[in-house]
Parts: C-alpha cells; sequence; structure tokens
C-alpha cells in the first residue's frame, strides 16, 4: 500500500505542474486578445444576411464584400473608379466584338475553413463560379439581382425556362454562354456586345461561391457565408452585432498606389500607413447596427467607435461648420471626408396602387400634383440641414450619362399647378368635409412607409404637412428597415421613400430600377411602360457616348412625365475619423474600408482612457 504513496504525490505535482501550464496559456491568451487590433463602427440600418445572390441591401453587400473575393475590382485609390483583377489573374478584354469575356482565376486561394468541406482545404475553381452565376436564376432563391443576368447569356434564359417546364432548377446542366474551360477558367458568351457586364463581376453579390456550402446550410444560407476573402463571420445576432475576424486562410494583398492623387492628403496618408504592408491589418471588426440617429452619433462621441460614417445632417454641423471642424475634433485631431456619392434619393409611387397607380391621364395628373405639392425645399434645408442638392435626374453626378442639363419644371414646389391639376381632373371635395375625393366620390387616404428613424419619420411627416396644403389626407407606417425592403420587393406599399448607390459606375444601374421585367427585383415602383422598355434595351446595345446619352435623356423625360417617383436628392456625406484609425478613404462603389485600414492601438487605448 505505501507503494501508492509515492505515486500520489507526483500525480499531484504533475496535475499543480500542468495547472501553471494552463494558466500561462490562459494569460498568454488574455494579453494576446488585449493586443488585437479591433476596429469598433455602427451602420445606420441593419443588415438582411449575407448570402450573396440572395441580399440586395448596401450595408448586408458591405460586410459580404470582407468574405466573398469577386473577380475583379475597383483599385482603392483611383479615382474615377478603375477596374483591377482580383481573383481573377486579369481583367478580361471584350473578345468576339464585345460578346466573349473569359476569366483565369488565380490558383492556389482558398475559401476559410468550414465543416461543409470534411477537414480538408476548399480551392476556388471556375465551377464555384459557374454555380454563383446559376444561383441569381433559381427561382428559390428570389435573388433581387436576377435582372443582371436576363436576356444577356447565350442559352440562359432557355436554360430558366425549361427548369420552369421541368419544375427542377437543374445545376448539372449546362448553360451554352458559360464555359468552364479547365479548371481555373470560365468564359461568358453574350447574345450582343454589353458595355457594362465587366462592372458586374466587381459586385460585391457576383461572388463564386462553393455548392458544398449552399446545400450543408440550405435552410440558413444567411448565416453561413463562407468565401476567400478576408474575413470570417465570428457572430451574429441579428440587427444587433456582426463581429468580423480575420481569416487564416487569406493569401493576403497589397495597397496598390499606383493611381493614387499625390495632391489627395487621403491617399498619401493611406501610402504612409500601408505602403509595402501585407494586408489586412485589422484583427477584429465589431459593427452594431444603429438606425436611431442620436445613439449612433454618441457612440462616437464617446469613443465607443473609431469613425462615424453618413453622419446624421442633424449633427454635422455640431462637429464641422464652413467647411471647419469644431474645437473639440481638432483637440481629438479628428479627420473629416465628405463625399457626394453617386447615389439618388426617390419618394415612390406603387403603380399597381388604385390610388396612386395607373397610367390613364388621370393616374398621371393626380401622381404629377403630388409631385408638385411635395416640399423638397424644406427636406434639403430643415430635414438635410443643407446637406443635398435637389436630383435632377435618376441618375446622379458621378455617373457614366449624367446630364447636367437636364432639368424637369414639373419636379418644382408650385402648390398653386398641384392644386389646378387636380381640380382639373376632378380631385375636389365632394362630400364638404374639407378633404379632396377621388373624381367617383371615394374618399382619398394615402399611406406612406418609412424607415423607423428620425430621419424616415421627418421624411414621412413633410409629406403629411404638403399633402395636407392641397387638400389630401396621408397617414404614416413605420417600419424596421429591412421590414421596409421586403415590403416594397412585393409590392405591399403605397408610396415609401427610397434610395440607391451604384452598384457600377453607369446610369444603366439606376435606369433599370424602372425597367418593366425588373419588377419583383429591383423595380419597386413596379413601373411598366412599353416605351421605356425599348429605350432601355435600345441603350443596352451601345457604349458610352451621345446616341446612348440621347437614349437616356429621353428615359428621364419618360420618369418626369408619367411620376412613378418622385424624385429626391443627391446627399452629401461628412465621414469623421479618430486619428488612430490609419489609411481611411471613402471610395465611391464599395462599400467598407476595412482590408485597407489599420489601427494604431496604443493611440486607441490612450484616447479611450482619458
Amino acid at each position: 500500500m505505501n507503494l501508492n504513496i509515492p505515486t500520489l504525490n507526483c500525480a499531484k505535482r504533475a496535475i499543480a505542474a500542468l495547472a501553471l501550464v494552463w494558466a500561462s496559456i490562459f494569460l498568454a491568451t488574455v494579453a494576446q486578445a488585449g493586443d488585437l487590433k479591433t476596429l469598433k463602427i455602427a451602420f445606420r440600418n441593419a443588415e438582411t444576411g449575407f448570402d450573396p445572390q440572395r441580399i440586395e441591401d448596401r450595408y448586408s453587400v458591405g460586410i459580404i464584400e470582407n468574405f466573398f473575393d469577386t473577380l475583379v475590382t475597383y483599385d482603392w485609390l483611383a479615382r474615377p473608379a478603375k477596374l483591377v483583377p482580383l481573383a481573377a489573374e486579369k481583367v478580361p478584354e471584350g473578345e468576339e466584338g464585345g460578346t466573349r469575356f473569359t476569366f483565369r482565376i488565380k490558383p492556389g486561394i482558398l475559401f476559410a475553413d468550414d465543416p461543409a468541406f470534411k477537414g480538408k482545404k476548399r480551392e476556388l475553381v471556375a465551377r464555384d463560379m459557374e454555380y454563383a452565376i446559376k444561383r441569381f436564376r433559381d427561382p428559390a432563391n428570389r435573388s433581387p439581382y436576377a435582372w443582371l443576368f436576363i436576356d444577356r447569356i447565350v442559352g440562359f434564359d432557355e436554360y430558366v425556362e425549361a427548369a420552369k417546364k421541368a419544375n427542377k432548377y437543374d445545376y448539372e446542366k449546362s448553360i451554352p454562354g458559360v464555359q468552364v474551360l479547365d479548371k481555373y477558367t470560365i468564359s461568358f458568351k453574350l447574345k450582343q456586345a454589353d458595355y457594362n457586364f465587366l462592372y458586374f463581376f466587381a459586385m460585391p453579390i457576383v461572388v463564386p461561391v462553393a455548392r458544398e456550402v449552399i446545400e450543408a446550410y440550405a435552410s440558413d444560407t444567411m448565416a453561413h457565408p463562407v468565401g476567400t476573402g478576408p474575413y470570417i463571420l465570428k457572430q451574429w445576432t441579428r440587427r444587433s452585432k456582426i463581429v468580423l475576424e480575420r481569416n487564416t486562410n487569406y493569401r493576403g494583398h497589397q495597397l496598390d498606389t499606383q493611381y493614387a492623387n499625390p495632391n489627395d492628403p487621403f491617399d498619401q496618408a493611406a501610402i504612409k500607413a500601408l505602403a509595402g504592408k501585407t494586408l489586412p491589418l485589422i484583427d477584429r471588426i465589431e459593427i452594431s447596427p444603429i438606425e436611431e440617429e442620436q445613439p449612433r452619433f454618441l457612440a462616437f462621441m464617446n469613443l465607443e467607435h473609431d469613425y462615424i460614417e453618413e453622419t446624421p445632417p442633424n449633427f454635422v454641423s455640431q462637429l464641422l461648420s464652413l467647411g471647419k471642424l469644431s474645437p473639440a475634433m481638432v483637440k481629438r485631431n479628428v479627420h473629416v471626408q465628405r463625399t457626394e456619392e453617386p447615389e439618388i434619393t426617390w419618394d415612390a409611387f406603387n403603380m399597381e396602387d388604385k390610388i396612386v397607380g395607373g397610367y390613364k391621364p388621370e393616374n398621371v395628373a393626380f401622381r404629377r400634383a403630388l409631385v408638385l405639392a411635395h416640399d423638397r425645399a424644406s427636406e434639403i434645408n430643415i430635414i438635410r440641414k443643407g446637406q443635398a442638392i435637389a436630383t435632377k435626374s435618376a441618375i446622379p453626378p458621378g455617373a457614366v450619362g449624367y446630364d447636367p442639363d437636364f432639368y424637369a419644371v414639373d419636379e418644382e414646389y408650385d402648390l398653386s399647378r398641384a392644386k389646378a391639376l387636380l381640380d382639373l381632373y376632378g380631385y375636389v371635395d365632394k362630400d364638404g368635409d374639407g378633404w379632396r375625393d377621388m373624381p367617383d366620390g371615394s374618399p382619398i387616404v394615402l399611406t406612406f412607409k418609412h424607415r423607423a428613424e428620425m430621419e424616415g419619420r421627418q421624411i414621412a411627416e413633410l409629406w403629411v404637412k404638403s399633402m395636407a396644403a392641397i387638400g389630401i389626407r396621408m397617414q404614416t407606417t413605420a417600419v424596421q428597415f429591412a421590414d421596409l425592403l421586403r415590403d416594397r420587393k412585393v409590392g405591399k406599399f403605397q408610396m415609401s421613400n427610397l434610395s440607391w448607390t451604384a452598384d457600377y459606375p453607369d446610369g444603366q444601374n439606376f435606369l433599370q430600377l424602372l425597367y418593366g421585367p425588373n419588377i419583383d427585383e429591383s423595380n419597386d415602383a413596379r413601373f411598366k411602360l412599353p416605351e421605356y422598355d425599348r429605350l432601355y434595351s435600345q441603350a443596352l446595345k451601345l457604349p458610352d457616348g451621345p446616341a446612348r446619352n440621347k437614349i437616356y435623356r429621353e428615359m428621364n423625360r419618360l420618369i418626369v412625365a408619367y411620376a412613378p417617383w418622385r424624385l429626391g436628392v443627391n446627399r452629401i456625406f461628412s465621414h469623421f475619423i479618430n486619428p488612430w484609425v490609419l489609411g481611411y478613404k471613402r471610395h465611391p462603389i464599395l462599400y467598407t474600408a476595412f482590408k485597407y485600414l489599420d489601427i494604431d492601438t496604443a493611440a486607441q487605448q490612450a484616447a479611450q482612457q482619458q
């Protein structure tokens, strides 16, 4: 029995030694975690999910930019935006009269590790791009960007029609215009030359995905993005918190400085901070969707967030006045970048609604009267605090095809004309209650659906006030941003305020928002006008130039004439960046800067401890 005593003592000593080892490891891990470069920011609206082929909101798209690699992308510093290769070896040139584009994917690019790969490393191949393209047209996905690949690729429309007849979307069946030439090479044959087709492959949603991942998480692909980009989704609490961490399989990249502007201080600061380093440099990114303006602003002011983008207009004047930073911001050494991005806002009428919709003269006159009665100047000066300019057309400044000389008098505020139009077409008070009625005597009650945050409420209230001025009753309904997106998609609204930021820098990206075949996808107004659709199809066949610009101008004239929209504003955004965030520059097309940033952790921690 005594033989067991020394053994027991040895065991105790071993356990004690092991405890010391584990304690050392734990302390080292804690220390290492404390050294992680962590970026904390807020988004002004909540995300909807992270399945590339099933999303459309800019906040979800901004996140997946970091999970997936596009075949081509935009140089981070070049202005105007310039396409450069990313997962592809080079940016292809159009062959066969601009009807064929062939991409060769760089060998050795790996997906992030995931249980769907069953413990094996998974390389990116051409079949992944083919599979992703097919997913856009799969009815089960209800992709809001299916329009990208309608009536473009040889045999794709026929492939979809055959699937509908067979009641089976067959991913094994080949498409004549989508050819996988070898392990890394994919070629697309178009029906006709398309001068914007290359841009599609720089969109964060047009990315290769692994079929085994999609099938493994078929019921919840929104929560399981697995790509080849610099970050992975570490944590997701819907509409509350999103955490990204570095992808250990990522190959790394460097900042290309060849297109930098020597006179741009943001370019020069980025070069100083990042040139020659292997990126990304930030280990962890924590994003909090905060739709209310004041909490989002206070989080930045209280140093809880490292920068604030698209600062609410109500608070810009507190930090910036007449182009000068406030003393408090100067003391903090905060930097500001102001941008007028290629984007527009508008107020949409549901063209299928029995009151605001329709194409008869009386329907058109009614909408045009509402447009004339809407006090857009008050939106710019009061709600947006002067941080916007009136939209002239559906194509914003900065997009190819923008016409600075296009001017629509029918978009200008004019109460007298609005009342005269309503009177002329019989929209008058028939029952003596002080409110206008329909020509048949039925009451007019409009409903404006808006985002449940301050700006959305203010825009809705302005519409209520504007309509009351011409004797029309209006109610408002507030919903969360993600819910508004869903409701718009299925036509569950009468009027609503919308916005669109360029997916690619061409006017076509905005004009497609009213293209008839895009109803249920991107055409939320559900506008369907044969002449507009004919012009849109005609413009697709032309390169940028006078002939296409003439068509764009006529399309804009039709938008004003039929009034499916009340044109809104081109917003001017102010972005405030704390000094420990290095390399920041806002891009006109891409959404997030995470993979081009660095953090001075010592300066960050010192500021937060003050």
